[in-house]
């Protein structure tokens, strides 16, 4: 199943110092929830970037903010189960359960820059993700070139971890009777294929969620039935999965976490 590169970054929790999402290109990384190692990489890095800069001429201050760190997928029957009967696949229940909007504070580097003008801007931000992709090699050991390069790589490695639960040959066993407990439920399957079975949920409400977007603004009020629905499906979707999601949740996780040790991240 291909993605929009930011897409799977962002799915993956890797989308940093990408510039996915939109972030100003002075942006510091924001650390990793939690502390640990993880953090203690993202302020190593900083410091060296820091470092970096200064000898080239320019100031920089080590900024690592601190998001709240993301809550775990769930990953036992009964955690999934508790989670989907509230949930659902997670699409109508950001409708009807808004979270409050996470504000991080600025960048301290960011009145620097907006400082700047023209050719001495220009000269700071070249400058800086040079001396970015210098600590990704000296602190992580990356054999990257740029940050576009660390992105290419960072999407080649999720297409690497997408061939592989689709070619693992437990998960392909298990995907058959899932796809046929769920046409026989009366859900909609377009492909038995690990990846997409295990998306297939989410994608199928996120295209109606989509498509009420579209006919007018999509209120608590209205979201609430379709929450009922789509609630109910999943429901449906778990019991069909049971044997699958066993299989594959601890093996994407795996992957997963494999990907973010790599690449300067810490573990979910």
């Amino acid at each position: 199943m291909r993605v929009l590169v930011c897409g799977r970054l962002g799915l993956l929790g890797l989308a940093v110092l990408t510039g996915c999402g939109g972030a100003p290109a002075g942006e510091a990384a924001p650390a990793p929830g939690g502390g640990g190692a993880g953090a203690d990489k993202v302020r190593e890095r900083e410091t060296v970037l820091a470092t970096c800069m200064k000898q080239k001429g320019f100031a920089y201050t080590p900024s690592v903010s601190r998001p709240k760190a993301p809550d775990a997928e769930p990953a036992d029957y009964d955690a999934i189960k508790a989670e989907r009967s509230r949930n659902g696949f997670g699409v109508f229940s950001a409708i009807v359960y808004p979270k409050p909007r996470e504000t991080r504070a600025p960048d301290p580097n960011q009145a620097t820059i907006d400082g700047l003008s023209g050719a001495r801007r220009d000269a700071y931000l070249k400058t800086m993700n040079e001396c970015r992709v210098d600590a990704l090699r000296q602190v992580n050991g990356l054999k990257v070139t740029s940050l576009a390069d660390y992105q290419d790589q960072m999407s080649t490695e999720i297409e690497n971890i997408d061939k592989m639960l689709d070619g693992d040959q437990k998960l392909v066993e298990l995907a058959g009777p899932f796809a046929e407990c769920l046409k026989s439920k009366g859900e909609r399957v377009a492909s038995a294929r690990p990846l997409a079975l295990s998306a297939r949920g989410m994608m199928l409400w996120a295209e109606q969620a989509d498509r009420l977007g579209k006919a007018g603004k999509v209120t608590a009020a209205v979201a609430r039935p379709y929450l009922a629905k789509e609630i109910r499906s999943a429901l449906v979707d778990l019991e069909c999965g049971k044997d699958f999601y066993a299989a594959f949740v601890p093996l994407q996780r795996r992957l997963t976490n494999e990907a973010r040790v790599k690449y300067g991240f810490q573990e979910r």
